[in-house]
């Protein structure tokens, strides 16, 4: 009892220490770009300091110290995936102050900026884009680059239920717990899946041939704009239990005549720049990946 009690307090201890770092390193961020009023601006600005940093292949955020089934931090800037990038950089952006960027990294990560993993915006299509143009962040602009008749429409089902009876042990991220206990928080999460029912999610999106076929139209897309890459009704089934409409988010940004995808990359490792044009023309004719969505900030 006397050990698990020990455990306990230097985790929350550890915790703390861990979140007052991160919570300085929001105020030096916010700092750098205090004498910049747009918000493009900044997120361009804020984004290229990531550059370089390592991906973070388990998730490298979670509840932070109260959370039930993933106790990763709420918010840190030394690794990051594809969508807590893309989560960072608006949050601190929009933001003057860390109380101010702490509550809207809520807002974009959860419904309703509940901080509960059963409210964490898992999915694209269902939870993060709907969420996040409802809550007034963000709007989609995929018809101010192609025509309706160019543009097309992703389907998939997507079985939250299924997914959470796929979590594995690996999902648990509660660093005091024993394997035991681990596998009882499991077995609890596990136990949320009868909650849910499937749910069809629907994404409009640019295909890739349209978009390849006169590049021109990648200048249209405006700077600090969040773009998400569909892959239609991608079956998961097998490895997570679900069909999924979205792989991958990133940022685009336009600079000197060139428009610039900015993302976490998972097969680089790290996070990188590169020509958008560049990226799409690895995806010609893939079996799966077949366009991208767009939503550009709100400035407010």
């Amino acid at each position: 009892m006397m050990k698990v009690l020990l455990l306990l307090l230097v985790s929350i201890s550890s915790f703390a220490a861990s979140s007052d770092r991160a919570s300085e390193e929001a105020l030096q961020l916010l700092t750098s770009v205090s004498g910049e009023h747009s918000v493009v601006t900044r997120m361009e600005v804020l984004s290229g300091k990531f550059i370089g940093l390592p991906y973070g292949e388990t998730g490298p955020l979670g509840e932070g110290g109260s959370g039930r089934y993933d106790q990763d931090p709420l918010y840190r800037f030394d690794t990051f995936d594809c969508t807590t990038f893309v989560e960072t950089v608006l949050s601190l952006a929009h933001s003057n102050s860390v109380s101010e960027f702490e509550v809207l990294m809520n807002q974009i990560r959860y419904e309703n900026g509940e901080v509960d993993y059963l409210k964490r915006n898992h999915f694209p299509s269902l939870q993060w884009i709907p969420n996040n143009t409802h809550n007034g962040l963000l709007r989609e602009i995929n018809d101010q680059i192609l025509p309706v008749k160019q543009r097309m429409t992703a389907e998939a089902v997507i079985d939250f239920g299924g997914w959470l009876q796929k979590a594995s042990l690996n999902t648990i991220q509660v660093p005091t717990a024993s394997e035991s206990q681990k596998l009882v928080i499991l077995n609890d999460l596990k136990s949320q899946s009868s909650r849910y029912s499937p749910v069809i999610a629907r994404l409009d999106y640019l295909p890739i041939p349209a978009l390849l076929a006169n590049p021109s139209v990648l200048s249209l897309i405006p700077s600090g704009t969040m773009v998400s890459f569909v892959r239609p009704n991608w079956d998961l089934t097998a490895a997570i239990g679900t069909h999924m409409n979205v792989s991958h988010q990133g940022l685009i940004f336009q600079k000197n005549g060139i428009t610039i995808l900015r993302h976490a990359s998972a097969k680089e490792k790290r996070v990188v720049e590169l020509p958008l044009v560049d990226y799409l023309n690895k995806f010609q004719n893939h079996p799966t990946l077949k366009g991208i969505h767009l939503l550009q900030t709100i400035a407010k």
